[in-house]
Order: C-alpha cells, then sequence, then structure tokens
C-alpha cells in the first residue's frame, strides 16, 4: 500500500474525529436574563489546597480578590461561617458595595457552635450597614447534628443579640418536618436543588418542581417571608436519574431560574460563586462543581450565551487526532509489510481503531486531570488511565499486525501487558460497580475510562474472527491480542466433552467470576438507577461489552479447540 493512501485514509479519519468533537459542542444560546446582577452567591473562597477539613483557610488578601471578582456581577453574598478567615468578609465587602448574608456553622460540637455564635453576633453588630440578614445554622436538622430545641436555642440567642432579621436554611422539606422552627425565625430560607431531590429532575422539568416546592412553604407558612437560599446545577459529576451535570445545563439552569425569580418575585441566593474541591473528599466529583467561577477563577460561561459544553474540545480534538497519526505511523514502522500490503478496506479500520482510542484516552486524561482533587485521587485515575493505555497500544499492535497479514502467526510485545491490563480492569470495574450499586451517592461512572475496554477490546475480537476464524477463542482477551490461546489468563483447554457449569467454573474460576460479577453489576446497575439516568446505562453497556472476552474464555473452557491449537489452524 502506498504512503498516500495510508496518509489519505487518516485525514479522512481526522475529519470524523473532528465531528466527534465539534458536534457535541456546538455553541448553545441563551436568553438574554433580565439586566443587573444577580441578587446573592454563596461564598466560600477557598482556593486549590485550602479546606475547613485540613484548617487552611483563605488569607484576608484572597478573600478581597474574590469579592472585587464578584462586585460587578452580585449585590449580595452569603457565608456559611463567621470564623476560620470569613469574619473578614463584612469589613471587606463593605469597599465594594456588597451586602451580607452572615451564616454561622451550627455542627455537631457545642463548643465550637458557641464560638460561631458569638463570632455572629459580634459582627453583625459591628458591620450593621453590611450585614442585612443573619443566617443560624446551615442544613443543621438534614444532618442531625443538633435536635430541633437545640437548633431553637441558638436562634433565639442571636435574635436577642443582632437588629437584623434572623432564619435558619435546610432542605425546603426539612421545614414541613419541623415546622415550629418557623415560629421562631423572621424569614423562611429553603434550599431548592432540583439535582438533589429524592426524585430529580431535569433542567427542564426544574422550573415546575421548583415553583410547586415554594408554593407548598408559601401555602404552609402564610405571611411568612420566603428566601430561596440555595438553588444551583452541577457542572460536573455523575447523572441522577434524568438530572445530568455539565456546563450547559447548568447555564440553562441558572439563566431559567433568574428570569423566573424576576417574574414571580422571588428573593434567592445561587450556589455557589467558586468551585469547591475540598468538598470532593465528601461529595466526589459533584460536591466540587457547582460554582459560577472554576477553583482558578475563570467565569465558566456567561448567563446571556451561547455556551459550549467542553471550552477545551478545539485542544483535545488536535491532541488526539496527532496521537492517533502518531500511532499509527509507528505502527507502519513497526510492523513488517504494512505500508505495502495493507489493503484500503483495512487501512481504515486501523485508522478508526487508533482515532477512536485515541480520543477516548484523551477524554479520560481530561477527566482524571479535571476531576481528581486529592493526591489519592490523582493516583488512582493516574493508574487507572495507564492501564486503558497499555491494553490500547498491546490493541493497536495486534491489530496493525492481523490487518496486515492475516495469517500471520508472530506475537506482539505488548500482548502480555495488555492481557494483563484488560483483567485489572475488568476486576477494578467490579468494585467500582459494587460500590455504586450499594454507595452510589456521591461515586461517578467511570464511562470514559472503559471505552478502550469496553468497546476497542471486542471490536479487535470481531475483526479476527471475520480474518481468521476461532470462534469464542477469537474474542478472548489473549486471543484477540494474538490469535492463540494462553496468555495472563488463558482460556483452559478443552477435554473434548463440553463440560457442566460446575466444571467450568472449576476450569476457569477468574473468568467465571469476572463474567457473573459484570452481568449482575450491569443487571445491578439499572435496577438502582433505573433506565431515566442514561449515564448509568451507558455504564451497564460497557459492562456488558466488557465481560464479552471473560465470557468468551468460558465457552473455551466448557468445550472447543484444544490449548495447543490456535485460531488459524483451528479456522481450517
Amino acid at each position: 500500500m502506498r504512503v498516500f493512501l495510508l496518509l489519505a485514509v487518516l485525514a479522512a479519519a481526522v475529519l470524523g474525529n473532528f465531528a466527534l468533537w465539534a458536534l457535541p459542542n456546538r455553541p448553545q444560546p441563551l436568553e438574554p436574563p433580565p439586566g443587573g446582577k444577580l441578587q446573592s452567591v454563596s461564598f466560600a473562597p477557598f482556593r486549590d489546597g485550602q479546606s475547613p477539613l485540613t484548617m487552611v483557610y483563605p488569607t484576608k488578601a484572597q478573600i478581597d480578590e474574590d469579592l472585587k471578582l464578584l462586585k460587578d456581577e452580585v449585590m449580595s453574598v452569603r457565608t456559611y461561617t463567621s470564623r476560620e478567615g470569613l469574619e473578614h468578609v463584612p469589613e471587606l465587602a463593605r469597599k465594594y458595595g456588597i451586602k451580607v448574608m452572615q451564616g454561622a456553622w451550627i455542627g455537631s460540637k457545642p463548643i465550637l457552635n458557641e464560638e460561631e455564635v458569638l463570632a455572629q453576633i459580634r459582627l453583625a453588630n459591628k458591620y450593621p450597614d453590611v450585614i442585612d440578614k443573619v443566617i443560624v445554622g446551615n442544613e443543621v436538622l438534614l444532618r442531625n447534628d443538633r435536635t430541633v430545641d437545640q437548633l431553637i436555642e441558638y436562634i433565639r440567642y442571636v435574635k436577642a443579640h443582632v437588629k437584623q432579621p434572623v432564619t435558619y436554611a435546610d432542605v425546603w422539606e426539612w421545614w414541613l418536618k419541623y415546622p415550629q422552627v418557623a415560629d421562631e425565625v423572621d424569614f423562611i430560607t429553603i434550599h431548592l436543588l432540583p439535582y438533589w431531590e429524592d426524585i430529580p429532575t431535569s433542567v427542564e422539568g426544574a422550573e415546575e418542581r421548583i415553583l410547586e416546592a415554594y408554593r407548598e412553604i408559601h401555602e404552609r407558612f402564610p405571611g411568612k417571608p420566603i428566601l430561596v437560599g440555595e438553588v444551583g446545577w452541577p457542572t460536573a459529576g455523575r447523572t441522577r436519574g434524568p438530572a445530568e451535570t455539565g456546563l450547559v445545563n447548568k447555564a440553562r439552569f441558572i439563566n431559567q431560574f433568574v428570569r423566573m425569580a424576576e417574574r414571580e418575585g422571588f428573593q434567592y441566593n445561587i450556589v455557589e460563586a467558586f468551585d469547591q474541591g475540598w468538598k470532593s473528599a465528601n461529595e466526589g466529583t459533584v460536591g466540587a462543581n457547582w460554582g459560577l467561577y472554576s477553583t482558578d477563577r475563570e467565569r465558566k460561561f456567561s448567563l446571556a450565551g451561547p455556551v459550549v459544553e467542553n471550552p477545551y474540545w478545539v485542544r483535545h480534538f488536535a491532541l488526539s487526532s496527532g496521537l492517533a497519526v502518531l500511532a499509527v505511523l509507528i505502527a507502519a514502522a513497526t510492523t513488517p509489510g504494512l505500508v505495502s500490503r495493507l489493503r484500503p478496506g483495512r487501512a481504515i479500520l486501523l485508522a478508526l481503531l487508533a482515532q477512536g482510542m485515541a480520543s477516548a484516552l484523551v477524554l479520560a486524561a481530561h477527566v482524571a486531570w479535571t476531576e481528581t482533587y486529592y493526591t489519592f485521587e490523582t493516583i488512582r485515575a493516574a493508574l487507572l488511565f495507564a492501564l486503558e493505555a497499555v491494553l490500547a497500544v498491546a490493541i493497536l499492535e495486534s491489530a496493525a499486525r492481523l490487518l496486515t497479514d492475516p495469517s500471520g502467526k508472530s506475537t506482539g510485545r505488548f500482548a502480555h501487558l495488555g492481557d494483563a491490563a484488560a483483567t485489572l480492569m475488568a476486576t477494578v470495574a467490579v468494585v467500582a460497580t459494587a460500590l455504586l450499586v450499594f454507595d452510589g451517592r456521591y461515586r461517578d461512572f467511570l464511562v470514559p475510562d472503559y471505552l478502550v475496554p469496553g468497546l476497542a477490546l471486542p471490536a479487535l475480537g470481531l475483526i479476527r474472527v471475520v480474518l481468521q476464524g476461532g470462534g469464542a477463542k477469537a474474542f478472548t482477551v489473549y486471543g484477540a491480542l494474538t490469535g492463540r490461546p494462553g496468555g495472563p489468563t488463558p482460556a483452559p483447554a478443552s477435554s473434548g466433552q463440553p463440560l457442566s457449569l460446575s466444571g467450568v467454573a472449576k476450569a476457569a474460576p477468574a473468568a467465571m467470576a469476572i463474567t457473573v460479577l459484570l452481568l449482575l453489576g450491569a443487571v445491578g446497575i439499572v435496577i438502582r438507577e433505573g433506565t431515566g439516568n442514561t449515564e448509568a446505562l451507558q455504564w451497564a453497556g460497557l459492562l456488558l461489552m466488557t465481560s464479552i472476552p471473560f465470557a468468551a474464555a468460558l465457552l473455551v473452557a466448557r468445550g472447543g479447540v484444544s490449548k495447543s491449537e490456535d485460531i488459524l489452524s483451528a479456522s481450517h
């Protein structure tokens, strides 16, 4: 095959890759919201490396920078503590004409609660021109940190010592559960987060859900002013039912809510100003990504639109295209006869396989880089990415040899490593799925990490069975990579008679365990998440696809070609 034809095929694959990245990232228009600033945003100015969990707090200078950044965006900010560096907020907010809803964090430790309340009172009395509302506690009853009677004691104490209106903030249903709290506050502060509802809703259904909840509180407590103390949408993290995270969805949600609030006369506070990486320790990726700004203080989107889901897609397209071209050129240089013998149709298959895996690796790397926040998360993501990369190299090497000379019998250098990587990734998928099924509220679906084992490896098996035959053996991990049985996870030999199920389990216990657990995991995910969660369905589908090589090993173990035969001899 001539060089220019190979280059033409690569160019076509690059064009296809452009469509793959460009189509999901077309600019999405938004209806311009009402003019002016946002009423309020939650203000927790923690930066990378800072966290209340590690007691590393923002400096006064950093808080000043953040308030200066927000001065043209918002009229007010809401704080959640009156200590930990945030005692500087009222003083600095005054410089920029920003009002403050001063919060006090009420938790499970009475001594710290007392310090919070005293600090809140001191600030409210010192800055009455800045602090216009006082919030005693945030979701205390939801977390069960204090009893309702203990909470009311704090509220009464603060009310007796400040002149500003006093409230307590919690999820809207908790006001219905503890209506006596409403008698103690000057106004009710409710949290309306459709993403976190027990029955989550999509962005399209969020407006109706919010109006229903607001009206229910209004009817239950007539005449009591209501503040929507938290309302927002996450830009990253797992999908819950029809509630899909993302930049476009957040922009749409905030845009439509602001217009609705203007129409309905709501008082509101958007959660939140800045992404909070430290929250991933307790709330996963989704907890870290509610900000209008990133942790680097970059504006994520404009409420007036247009909005692009992945602002870096051009960079990712270029990187994945370059990686695919480089991989094919290396394969051409290291695979004897590839340039001169590879047929056009097979060249297209090789280019598509290389480009697909390159794009999958770039996507996985992007997620690993942007959605890990602690060292252990980064190491875990890096190790999983390394396994996927090793498997991708093994698949491409095998595909290049197979497509160049289907009658060849040489084994690639990365086949054993690829087999081990596929098995390790399947094992990780079993563990990750068990965690998702039994404790999945804050856990991500690992879809980007499993595109190579879930799609590319079965595709290689299909190509091999078409070109060489061999039946189920061609779909085993090592069979797909080499055309032979064996490897670190061999398909066991047949005794000539089909084995019983128990016999197969004894002959191939690892393959049996992985296959059964992956299949059960796929079913468990669908049962737990339902059919309305597209990301969960994608993960269940990848689990099924990832199980194919191990199920194929069970078929070989049950009865078929003997271990001494290779796929080529089995097909003739």
